[in-house]
């Protein structure tokens, strides 16, 4: 009884009110610094793809000039690959950065774990998209992941609680459109396209009765969108004798580059094509 006639006298004289703020403005220190951590981190791989994408892109030009087309073909495929990590990767910096611009705008506690919430589940969104093409990356991005997670922990548990997951969840898909549109507008002005559009080599893979139940469940268990695409793909590479011009799929099925590069690689991961 004593605290709560305490605490409404430091309200009623404006103390309460500004030792609370100062706790959010201590909060909000933290977090940025942890942020800065994960935004330091994603800049290492991405300037590592970038200086990859720069050397394959070089040796097109110099297959090319040679006259090798079949070659520039193939390093082609691989700028194609190595763009599509580099556009998730300079997503999930971008989501970094929206995250530190709107705590400037934070006024409170419940308000800073929400904004957490939001960039933790943009974050984990691209963490499955780069975990699905690039499995051989899962364990530093999960890393990134975790400590996104933990950062949420440690700012407020009992906030959480008064949180609507819905209002989160539509949050996360705002914040991940804009950090996409940013990094696709990015890699058009500082990477151009190929002069060749890459030929992927795939044949179809024979399966044995049980591979074939498991693929085919596994296919089933896909996105509708996904699955279609998967399908699509497969038997373009059949009817094309393993296969598959990308230039001429997407025209056809009015697809990214990105997408049939990540219905490939889901193909290849249940066995049902080969990639060369």
């Amino acid at each position: 009884m004593v605290v709560d006639v305490f605490s409404r006298l430091l309200q009623a004289l404006g103390l309460g009110v500004q030792q609370a703020r100062e706790d959010v403005l201590a909060k909000i220190d933290h977090v940025i610094v942890r942020l800065e951590t994960i935004e330091d981190r994603v800049a290492q791989i991405r300037y590592g793809l970038e200086k990859r994408e720069r050397e394959l892109f070089r040796k097109v030009i110099e297959y090319l000039r040679r006259g090798e087309k079949s070659r520039a073909t193939i390093y082609a495929g691989e700028v194609s690959q190595i763009r599509s990590l580099l556009k998730l990767m300079l997503t999930m910096e971008n989501l970094v950065i929206m995250t530190k611009e709107r705590l400037k705008t934070v006024r409170d506690m419940k308000e800073l774990t929400r904004t957490l919430m939001v960039f933790s589940a943009a974050l984990s969104t691209v963490k499955d998209e780069v975990t699905a093409l690039y499995p051989n990356m899962s364990m530093v991005i999960d890393e990134i992941s975790k400590t996104a997670r933990n950062l949420v922990m440690e700012t407020s548990v009992e906030a959480m609680a008064d949180i609507d997951p819905a209002v989160v969840s539509i949050g996360a898909q705002e914040v991940l459109e804009e950090a996409a549109r940013k990094a696709e507008e990015k890699i058009r002005e500082e990477f151009p396209e190929p002069p060749v559009e890459p030929v992927v080599n795939a044949r179809p893979t024979p399966l044995s009765s049980q591979a074939a139940v498991l693929a085919a469940a596994s296919l089933a268990a896909r996105r509708p969108r996904d699955r279609e695409l998967d399908e699509l793909v497969l038997d373009y590479i059949r009817r094309h004798n393993g296969t598959l011009d990308i230039r001429d799929f997407t025209a056809r099925y009015g697809v990214t580059k990105e997408e049939v590069v990540r219905a490939l690689h889901r193909l290849a991961e249940r066995g049902l094509i080969a990639l060369a």
